[in-house]
């Protein structure tokens, strides 16, 4: 009989400690939403919300911002199933305009051929595609960073 008592009392005092951490972890959730109603509240006071996303979605327009296509992330994993994970795609081919260069393993080493081989047979040095794919990354970089701000 004791034993039995003193499973009940092991078990209760655990119950106890179980709902004071829960009582108190309450009350800190309940302060914290409280300080963050106060610090948004404070932020916000006086601020015209729709003005400031007008702002924003002009500052996106003036610098070219596409929003992503949702089913460009099934084509990227489609990519890696075709090509490999460490596959990665340049750019256009300049000889087919259809297909992109990819790094492809032959038997003198790696070189640069397009996606659609073998109906388009171009290739190029591993090398000169790198320098002209950083060469054409960097352009663009550029030109962003002079659209973003022309208006300063």
């Amino acid at each position: 009989m004791e034993v039995i008592l003193s499973i009940i009392g092991i078990y209760v005092g655990f119950a106890l400690i179980g709902w004071i951490f829960g009582k108190i972890s309450d009350a800190f959730k309940k302060h914290r939403e409280k300080i963050r109603d106060q610090v948004a509240e404070e932020v916000f006071n006086g601020l015209n919300i729709e003005a400031v996303i007008d702002d924003y979605k002009n500052k996106l327009a003036h610098i070219g911002y596409i929003k992503t296509d949702p089913i460009r992330g099934e084509i990227d994993r489609l990519k890696v199933q075709l090509w490999g994970r460490n596959a990665v795609l340049m750019n256009e081919c300049p000889k087919c305009k259809d297909g992109q260069l990819i790094v492809r393993n032959g038997k003198f080493g790696k070189f640069m051929g397009c996606t659609k081989y073998p109906k388009c047979d171009y290739t190029n040095n591993i090398v000169k595609a790198r320098e002209e794919y950083k060469k054409s990354i960097n352009e663009q970089v550029v030109n962003d960073i002079q659209r973003a701000y022309s208006r300063l």
